[in-house]
């Protein structure tokens, strides 16, 4: 009887602990910018999707060594009608607080994620220095 209790209470802080990991991982958003050469490619996912029972998140993109964001790495373009749609508002406050992290190497915003939409934003990134043309991805509130 015994055993079968500390098997139990075992099992149970183990569900417990791989549930905060789940959760953890929902609320933080780990995206990789991929770059090749002086050409940045792609943002891994593309479109960055999110579910509206997520609530609020932590995006942080990541470079590849050598790269750096720039001082303007991250910039919410607006709204857009749908996803993949046109540009209908510049002016948005659902994705905020955008900045560089760790020596430029990441960028991090902070997604309120309160309500349906889809957001154009541009990536910028530098190589020695040198900047290289931008991407444009999409940040959408799953409906």
């Amino acid at each position: 009887m015994k055993t079968r209790l500390i098997a139990i209470a075992t099992l149970a802080l183990l569900l417990g602990a791989c549930g905060g990991r789940y959760h953890q991982q929902m609320r933080n958003a780990q995206p990789a910018v991929e770059v090749s050469g002086d050409t940045v490619k792609a943002v891994n996912p593309d479109p960055l999707r999110f579910r509206p029972d997520m609530g609020a998140v932590v995006i942080t993109w990541h470079l590849p060594a050598d790269y750096r964001f720039a001082r303007n790495g991250i910039v919410i373009d607006g709204e857009l009608d749908r996803p993949g749609g046109k540009l209908t508002s510049r002016e948005q406050k659902e994705i905020t607080d955008c900045k560089p992290v760790a020596d430029g190497r990441q960028f991090q915003c902070y997604y309120r994620n309160s309500r349906p939409g889809t957001f154009k934003y541009t990536v910028r990134v530098q190589r020695q220095g040198k900047a290289l043309a931008p991407l444009d991805p999409e940040i959408t509130n799953m409906l």
